[in-house]
């Protein structure tokens, strides 16, 4: 890992974090995307303490704006000839419809739609670099998921019915991303990386949900457990294209739902739409 140049999502805190840990301390030169840089630092900070030698960076990389992820990539792209890993590891939950600056209910609008379009942003750097990889983590909620055109915005909204559309979206997009990269040197995967204790529930403004996972805890995986299947596949050179990952770096085979290829040239032809919509520009992929 010598060297590598690496990008994670949400590595101010737990499963992003100890995957920068980790990937820091064998070499990798880790950048943190972080919405909330002063909680970028702090975890930079933190990690260096252990690590004194890791190269690590902060940048602001808010994914419920559209803006903030075209400025990121932008400096990104301007600093840096090439990039290895893209790991898209951030997620939010909420308890309550809420909606990104850019429109789109916030669960999509950050699990999939801000990943969708920062991949596509930072393609151009990944297609410089030798068996480059895209790391999206999803989840096995994708099971219990539906892409409903009908309602895009989850104007009937539900959390369980928002998260899960969200990590099948996350699984779809995957799958296209794989198809449209096959005769290129980068891979695409997904990984599930079982049910782990994070911050992902909870309201870091009120400390909503907090005790609920308080009461859950015992029966979480710890953050650095849960960060093994993405710390797995950004540094083997054993991945196969499309492929979804579990514990241990076990691939699993996908429902059919998540298999529906047709279902998943559609939401990327509506993520684009929708993108295209707001005045960004995408990348050809």
């Amino acid at each position: 890992m010598q060297g590598k140049k690496i990008i994670i999502t949400g590595a101010s805190g737990g499963i992003g974090k100890e995957t920068a840990e980790v990937l820091a301390a064998r070499g990798a030169q880790v950048t943190i995307a972080s919405r909330n840089v002063r909680r970028g630092e702090d975890a930079k900070a933190d990690i260096l303490k252990r690590i004194p030698h890791a190269h690590l960076d902060v940048e602001h990389c808010d994914l419920a704006s559209l803006t903030s992820v075209h400025a990121f990539a932008q400096t990104y792209r301007e600093k840096h000839g090439h990039l290895y890993a893209l790991i898209n590891n951030a997620g939010v939950v909420t308890v309550k419809r809420e909606s990104t600056e850019d429109s789109f209910e916030k669960m999509l609008g950050v699990n999939h739609i801000g990943h969708f379009y920062l991949t596509t942003k930072l393609l151009p750097l990944l297609n410089g670099e030798d068996n480059a990889r895209i790391i999206t983590l999803s989840s096995g909620a994708y099971k219990w998921g539906a892409i409903d055109f009908a309602d895009p915005h989850l104007e009937a909204f539900g959390i369980w019915k928002g998260y899960a559309r969200s990590k099948l979206a996350n699984v779809l997009f995957t799958i296209e991303l794989a198809r449209r990269l096959k005769t290129s040197f980068v891979n695409a995967v997904s990984v599930h990386p079982g049910a782990t204790s994070t911050e992902i529930g909870v309201n870091r403004d009120t400390g909503f949900g907090q005790t609920i996972h308080d009461v859950l805890r015992p029966f979480l995986k710890t953050a650095r457990e849960g960060a093994q299947t993405s710390i797995y596949l950004a540094s083997t050179r054993e991945l196969v294209n499309g492929g979804y990952y579990y514990e241990g770096g076990k691939r699993q085979a996908l429902k059919k739902k998540a298999l529906d290829h047709a279902l998943a040239k559609e939401l990327w032809a509506w993520s684009e739409m929708e993108i295209l919509r707001r005045g960004f520009t995408i990348e050809a992929v």
